[in-house]
């Protein structure tokens, strides 16, 4: 780990800083190498202060406790816990790290543009977005310092390349997010950044900017570039023509995730299986939590015999259960119920007429707010939008050829 820093060439009078916060922090120069108590996590505070002792040490300090506050450590235990959360917004902020710069520096690309933001803001909260970016930032920790072991030097930061192609003035919605992000990586992850290239900006982007530049690192602000086009040769400076991805200019032929739709919640994924024994029966009850509602779907099977099947609906201010659909003695069924407010759905399986045999039976229920099939509903009129956009260029191109 020391080696990592000695190859730094730090002055002496930077070897003394690193040292005294070291020792303050009450750091065993035994520490392991994690990102956040060796010496090249503290090199990242020390130099992202212009070696202001004293202010960095105060930035390093509030890190530490808000790590312990924020449970840091446990931020992969969440993405298990909330996977379909991180799902959701991973198919609604596209982004590929892939690849090394010319410096050994990892790749990072964001398709920031395409984020349909008015649609983001109502499905996602500013504090998953949080947990989600911590668990972003964590994985780009962990990715540094396999680096440095696997070449042997100090590699510390990324190569960003954002894509603002798609930006209108809807993304404004984004800001708010932007902004907690950005205020995230200053106080825990600074001096992460090696450059950033902003391409394909559009129109809006000054405004988009102007919106988001006080929220953004002084340090890291000077590593921004912008390109409305032509920004292949500058990219190539940076990263290796095999290694750049075609869509920007290189070789790398991987394609960068694009915003397809969100991920519905599918009964087929979500199965489970039960027992019901004879003359007994079993209830189940999905609960709509969103007063703008949402979609109810079910689907149920038997390999082999019969149940009956049953399904209500109460309402929050309903005093009981209203029928939506009821059939005797059937062996598979499915359906769907769309409800405008918060309530209960209640599936039964019926097995009470069998006085000797049991039902194995496989069934799902799931729920999809309204926000969410909103959002799946713009983006599929995008998608059709963009493609017909597309066919009109190529006939373009085709007459002009």
């Amino acid at each position: 780990m020391a080696s990592y820093v000695s190859q730094l060439k730090l002055s002496a009078k930077e070897q003394e800083a690193l040292k005294r916060l070291r020792t303050e922090m009450k750091i065993s120069p035994d520490s392991p190498f994690d990102g956040v108590q060796d010496d090249l996590a503290l090199y990242r505070f020390l130099k992202a202060k212009k070696w202001d002792y004293e202010v960095a040490k105060a930035q390093y300090k509030k890190m530490r406790e808000y790590r312990v506050e924020e449970k840091v450590d446990e931020i992969f235990d969440w993405a298990k816990e909330n996977a379909q959360t991180v799902e959701l917004i991973e198919s609604l902020y596209p982004t590929l790290v892939k690849g090394f710069d010319k410096g050994g520096r990892p790749i990072v690309y964001q398709t920031l543009g395409a984020i349909p933001a008015a649609r983001f803001a109502k499905l996602i909260s500013l504090e998953d977005l949080h947990k989600f970016h911590t668990l972003f930032m964590e994985n780009i920790i962990k990715l540094l310092l396999q680096r440095s072991k696997d070449l042997g030097k100090p590699i510390y930061q990324v190569t960003a390349i954002i894509d603002m192609g798609g930006a209108s003035l809807e993304s404004r919605h984004f800001v708010p997010y932007f902004k907690d992000m950005s205020k995230q990586d200053e106080q825990n992850y600074p001096e992460i950044v090696n450059a950033v290239y902003v391409v394909n900006s559009p129109w809006v982007f000054p405004y988009l900017y102007g919106l988001v530049k006080h929220f953004i690192d002084p340090n890291t602000r000077e590593k921004i570039s912008v390109f409305s086009s032509k920004f292949e040769k500058e990219l190539l400076k940076d990263i290796d023509v095999k290694v750049l991805n075609v869509k920007y200019g290189g070789e790398d032929t991987e394609k960068i995730p694009e915003i397809k739709g969100v991920k519905m919640r599918d009964c087929n994924e979500e199965a489970t299986e039960l027992n019901v024994a004879a003359r007994d029966s079993f209830e189940t009850i999905s609960n709509c939590r969103d007063k703008k509602g949402g979609k109810f779907e079910w689907f149920f099977e038997l390999d082999s015999l019969d149940i009956n099947f049953k399904v209500e609906w109460k309402g929050s201010k309903d005093k009981k259960f209203l029928l939506i659909e009821e059939k005797e003695r059937v062996s598979k069924d499915n359906g769907s119920y769309t409800v405008k407010g918060k309530g209960e759905l209640k599936i039964t399986f019926d097995n009470s007429y069998s006085y000797l045999t049991s039902k194995d039976v496989r069934y799902a229920v799931i729920y999809n707010s309204t926000e969410m099939l909103k959002t799946q509903r713009e983006l599929e009129a995008r998608q059709l939008k963009e493609s017909k956009r597309q066919e009109k260029m190529a006939k373009k191109r085709a007459k002009q050829g």
